[in-house]
């Protein structure tokens, strides 16, 4: 028997963000350490950084869940990784989490990923609390950061902890919510005056300031503040968790993740302030059909496929059933648990707001909902931004294409964030990555969990070819082998078409030179044609044919004869018609802040990019509109993102093609010469 679901307003889920390097897994270490759910934390993060990539970078690289009890309340702490390449897990967690603790580094202030992540709890209405970490270091700034968070986030910002120095670190905090002394390690709660008269003005002023902006938002409470009666610490708190879970409060608690400085408070403050899903912002209601939504998948070398499920609505328990939305088939849970880690702790079930685990579902993955009927509810649900980086994927090993393929299939079920496309140009399926990083623990992965060697390549650029004047072409195939011969003349015009009609053929013979059934084996032949132009071997496309006359044979002509008949008058029509080739462009979509725009701008001009427009976004930001040729967009995500320092945003998606400069041109026909001799 597992342990019994856990009441809605018992559970609080944690999503915790932030850069890569900030602390965010030793937090949760330490979390864990203080609700005595772990032995005392030390080096590493051995219950959420648990996979070897993770060990080896040091860091985390993809979402993990630990939970754990404290006062009664359970926490799902949901780990997400911070590195630029690594937020595809981030993005779908979001629809798990009623709170997301960003912890900041103190020592260095806001960091790009976290303006990211927060621009998309914004987005979502994710109410968020801030633990500045690191004040066991003598470099870490407390008042420049929270400077800096009201200066990007403006009056929500509320300090709730004031930071009590020695020599040594951190000794204490002043907790201005309560109105007392908090002294480390114990996290002791005292009444004890602050001897340091300075430090005692700063509290004060502090105090007032968090006060003030609490009753502003009760006008009881402001009614008599503004009388010269100050609210009690009870009615305080009570309306400053209601802001909280309306986002209209960012409370700020500091300390030490590594010596455990602060983090009995922030246990406290997440159970007594932060929202638990009966209260938190939510599309559905707690009392509705079960809905379940897959927060990730993963797999585990011992029980295989693990997917997170967050009860959106209604209840589970073990060996329900209910169907996948995506596929329409039919899932049985046989065997719930919580995680910690690693470790599995059996339920019997979980109530709305829960976050609990299943093993070996058949076919689900991250991002899909399970209901009783498989009728999806109307919800939007948060993705990850999709990636620029593109490769083919082969394997090492001649013989295992299935074996990559069956990879893939699992890979991209954890990390949906991986894009896949079919080159229709190059005949391959490509791959869309955050960045190299991304690409090499993908392929770590796969090498690790299914026994495949990898390689990645940069994806091809689809260039195609067109012609840029009218030509006629003919061709012939006659072969006598004794016995019935082949037999085929045709012949035809080309011209161009405007750009993306593709291909036009017109049937313009009189007096039956080529038999009717035989027409549309010319005009096969020609659409074979054009899957290798003159130029360099790339498809043609905006040509329009016209047959309009040929010659035939009562016994020798085919429909063999007139595919290749059609093949050679097209290749001589083409070579006369001026082939040229044409280049992919892609339309971007930059927001960028101000003081960078110019060094982006400069950069795509070096592409050859063209900037279509620029805008002001709400935050002050410029939005740039731009075209610029496939091919020099390769290495383009990651130097925008080292000039921006990771605080800009970049869509890209394919426009259209041109014709390709002729200098262009004449170094790819140069490049291709050595590869054709």
């Amino acid at each position: 028997m597992g342990e019994k679901a856990v009441p809605t307003e018992n559970v609080r889920n944690v999503l915790v963000l932030g850069h890569t390097g900030t602390g965010k897994s030793t937090l949760i270490e330490a979390m864990l350490a203080a609700t005595g759910h772990t032995a005392a934390h030390g080096e590493g993060c051995p219950t959420v950084d648990h996979e070897p990539e993770e060990r080896e970078r040091g860091n985390s690289l993809s979402l993990a869940l630990a939970s754990c009890t404290f006062e009664g309340v359970k926490l799902n702490l949901l780990d997400a990784p911070g590195g630029a390449e690594a937020l595809g897990d981030a993005y779908p967690a979001l629809m798990a989490a009623d709170t997301a603790l960003f912890v900041i580094d103190a020592t260095v202030g806001l960091q790009p990923q976290d303006e990211q992540l927060w621009r998309a709890c914004d987005e979502w209405g994710i109410p968020r609390v801030v633990f500045l970490n690191k004040f066991d270091v003598d470099r870490a700034r407390y008042q420049a950061t929270i400077d800096q968070l009201r200066e990007y986030y403006g009056k929500v910002v509320a300090p709730v902890h004031l930071p009590l120095h020695s020599p040594e670190g951190i000794t204490g905090v002043v907790d201005l919510l309560h109105c007392c002394v908090v002294d480390f390690p114990g996290g002791r709660r005292c009444d004890a005056e602050l001897e340091d008269e300075a430090l005692r003005e700063t509290a004060n002023a502090n105090r007032e300031a968090l006060i003030e902006s609490v009753v502003e938002n009760d006008d009881e409470l402001l009614e008599r503040y503004l009388e010269g009666d100050t609210p009690s610490a009870e009615e305080i708190s009570e309306v400053f968790a209601h802001g909280i879970a309306e986002s209209g409060f960012v409370p700020v608690l500091c300390g030490a993740a590594s010596e455990g400085h602060g983090v009995e408070l922030l246990l406290h403050f997440l159970v007594e302030e932060s929202p638990s899903p009966a209260e938190a912002p939510h599309p559905l209601p707690h009392d509705g059909p079960t809905v379940l939504y897959v927060a990730k998948t993963f797999s585990d070398q011992y029980v295989g496929r693990i997917n997170l499920l967050r009860v959106l609505s209604g209840s589970v328990h073990s060996d329900d059933e209910l169907v996948c939305t995506r596929t329409g088939e039919r899932e049985r849970l046989h065997a719930l648990f919580s995680l910690r880690g690693r470790e599995q702790l059996p339920v019997d079930g979980a109530n709305a707001g829960d976050i609990v685990a299943v093993a070996k579902l058949h076919d689900v993955a991250t991002g899909d909902l399970l209901t009783p009927d498989g009728v999806a509810p109307d919800l939007a649900l948060p993705s990850a931004p999709p990636g620029f980086h593109r490769v083919s994927l082969e394997p090492v090993s001649a013989g295992d294409d299935d074996k990559l393929s069956i990879a893939l299939q699992r890979v991209r079920a954890e990390d949906p964030s991986i894009g896949t496309a079919i080159d229709e140009t190059a005949g391959i399926r490509t791959f869309s990555f955050a960045g190299p990083i991304h690409v090499d623990t993908t392929i770590g992965r796969m090498r690790r969990k299914y026994g495949v060697e990898v390689e990645a390549q940069p994806a091809p650029v689809s260039y195609l070819e067109t012609i840029r004047r009218r030509a006629s072409g003919i061709g012939k195939h006659v072969k006598q082998t004794g016995g019935h011969g082949q037999f085929g003349v045709a012949h035809i015009r080309i011209e161009p078409l405007p750009r993306g009609e593709d291909f036009h053929f017109e049937d313009a013979v009189v007096g039956g030179a080529i038999p009717r059934g035989l027409i549309p084996s010319v005009e096969k032949g020609v659409r074979e044609a054009m899957r290798t132009g003159p130029l360099a071997g790339y498809p043609v496309v905006d040509v329009g044919v016209t047959l309009f006359d040929g010659k035939h044979h009562s016994v020798d002509s085919s429909d063999a004869a007139f595919q290749m008949a059609g093949i050679l008058a097209f290749r001589d029509a083409v070579a006369q018609a001026e082939p040229i080739l044409l280049e992919p462009h892609v339309a971007l979509e930059l927001t960028i802040p101000d003081e960078q725009t110019g060094a982006v701008m400069a950069d795509l001009s070096s592409r050859r990019g063209r900037i279509l427009g620029t805008d002001t976004t709400v935050d002050s930001r410029t939005l740039v509109r731009a075209q610029a040729p496939e091919a020099e967009l390769s290495t383009f995500a990651a130097e925008y993102r080292a000039l921006t320092g990771g605080r800009g945003e970049l869509t890209m998606a394919y426009s259209h093609h041109e014709e390709a400069p002729e200098a262009i041109t004449r170094r790819l026909l140069e490049q291709r010469e050595p590869a054709n001799a």
